[in-house]
């Protein structure tokens, strides 16, 4: 038998309507005359109407076995909310909960829109600062000079496809003919040499050429392509182009390097190697020749050697932020300072900031350690091209443009 608490209950209600089927007998003699009914038919009877009883009770709505057991159980229903998760790309609406539930939303970065009153503001490069610049010219006509550099005898010497010039702190221009005849050996970079002399390329020519200074001038066949400087080996290393890059000894020996990819820009660097630009890389190569490239997001046309330690590269024409580069290959771009064809566009400055030239433009841009960039201006007539920049004498910075050469103090600010 199932002793549930449902049936206990049933079992006391049979038990009372038994009980009350048999009149008390203060009941019985009050009606004397009564017939009286038989006693199984009296107890069949009141059986009859309990089973009646009960099955009116077990079919009313709201009733059933289920729902007595849980009452009787004592159970708490409890309904859960269900987490509401906003599908990307949508805006989702959280459904009302119950007053006892607490939703929660992950928090999410949010962006508060400027109100635009008027007319909208617009954020623009500072203008340049003014440059007091001094300059010189070199002669007239279709005659550009490419680098620059301070030579030994203390005057700024710069080279052209038709001649070397020497230009004293002063202005006063001296003219030395690399050729009989011009435009034959287009002569790029040029740069001091260990021995006292200066050493220059010679692009169309495939030479690397040596002046004195009192003006004579020695060539020797190698596929120079531009760049050019002394390196830490006493030695004179240049760019190849395609070819890679080439080293030439005082007396005149050449070695060449492969470089994947060629090289442009070169520039001792303070680890003791050399390194070059390279397309979307930056090189480093041992005075042996070991040759290491580390991956670049742009590709750089000009190089220098920081007093920071760092080498600086600049971007080609195509434009692209200025990079530092560490001795381990470390790589960080800093915009600001646009780009330039040329790889003697970029020089350490003599107040420890490295200086860039923009080409084409008058623009002439000031890199400190941290990477910011300032530009200056002296107001030159466009259109305009500046090619090299180098470090002069007493401090001074110069440059080469399509007017000649000009001279000028770095800013103090």
């Amino acid at each position: 038998m199932n002793h549930e608490p449902f049936d206990e209950h049933l079992s006391r209600e049979l038990r009372s309507l038994v009980a009350d089927a048999d009149p008390p007998p203060t009941l019985r003699p009050g009606v004397a005359s009564a017939r009286r009914l038989p006693r199984p038919l009296i107890v069949g009877g009141s059986i009859a109407a309990a089973v009646i009883a009960i099955v009116a009770l077990l079919v009313a709505p709201g009733s059933g076995s289920h729902r007595q057991r849980v009452a009787s159980e004592g159970g708490t229903t409890t309904t859960e909310n269900g987490t509401l998760v906003p599908v990307p790309g949508a805006q989702s609406t959280a459904l009302p909960s119950p007053a006892s539930t607490t939703t929660t939303t992950p928090r999410r970065a949010s962006t508060t829109l400027p109100v635009i009153a008027g007319k909208p503001t617009t954020t623009t490069t500072p203008p340049p600062r003014p440059l007091a610049a001094t300059h010189y010219s070199l002669g007239s006509g279709m005659t550009q000079y490419w680098g620059i550099t301070e030579g030994p005898d203390g005057n700024m010497w710069a080279v052209s496809w038709g001649d070397i010039a020497r230009i004293t702190p002063g202005g006063q221009v001296t003219k030395f003919a690399i050729r009989p005849v011009p435009y034959q050996g287009a002569p790029a970079g040029i740069t001091a040499g260990p021995d006292g002399n200066l050493w220059f390329t010679e692009v169309t020519g495939d030479k690397v050429g040596r002046i004195t200074p009192t003006g004579q001038i020695t060539e020797f066949a190698a596929p120079a392509a531009g760049a050019i400087t002394t390196g830490p080996d006493g030695a004179i290393w240049f760019t190849a182009g395609n070819s890679g890059v080439g080293k030439i000894t005082t007396s005149g020996s050449v070695t060449t390097f492969a470089t994947p990819g060629g090289a442009s820009g070169i520039a001792r660097g303070s680890d003791g190697n050399l390194w070059f630009a390279g397309s979307n890389s930056v090189g480093r190569i041992t005075t042996a020749g070991v040759v290491t490239q580390y991956p670049a997001p742009h590709s750089y046309r000009g190089v220098a050697s920081g007093a920071d330690g760092n080498l600086w590269f600049q971007p080609d024409y195509n434009g692209g932020p200025i990079a530092r580069v560490t001795t381990s290959g470390d790589v960080k771009e800093f915009g600001g300072a646009a780009g330039s064809p040329w790889p003697t566009s970029i020089s350490a400055g003599p107040d420890g900031n490295v200086w860039c030239l923009q080409s084409p433009g008058h623009l002439v841009y000031r890199v400190d350690h941290s990477g910011k960039v300032t530009a200056f201006s002296d107001d030159q007539p466009q259109p305009l091209n500046q090619y090299g920049i180098a470090t002069g004498p007493g401090g001074t910075l110069w440059l080469t443009d399509d007017n000649g050469v000009a001279k000028f103090s770095p800013p103090s600010s």
